[in-house]
């Protein structure tokens, strides 16, 4: 007989547990492209600023998903 299938912890709607549904996922990568940036011409630089503040958007998501909210 095979185990039941059981969700991992964090999983949204039975949704198996992701990087793309974790926060925290999205907050250390624009840690780290903000780390990045730090090294790079102005033009670079600033789109790398960019994308850091595109993951904190994520984070936000991923956020409201894991508390059943629509985004």
């Amino acid at each position: 007989m095979e185990d039941p299938i059981v969700p991992a912890r964090g999983a949204i709607c039975g949704m198996p547990s992701s990087p793309i549904n974790d926060p925290e996922h999205w907050l250390k990568r624009a840690e780290e492209a903000r780390a990045l940036a730090i090294h790079m011409e102005p033009v670079s630089k600033e789109m790398m600023l960019g994308i850091a503040k595109d993951y904190e958007r994520l984070a936000e998501r991923a956020a409201e998903r894991a508390k059943g909210e629509r985004p």
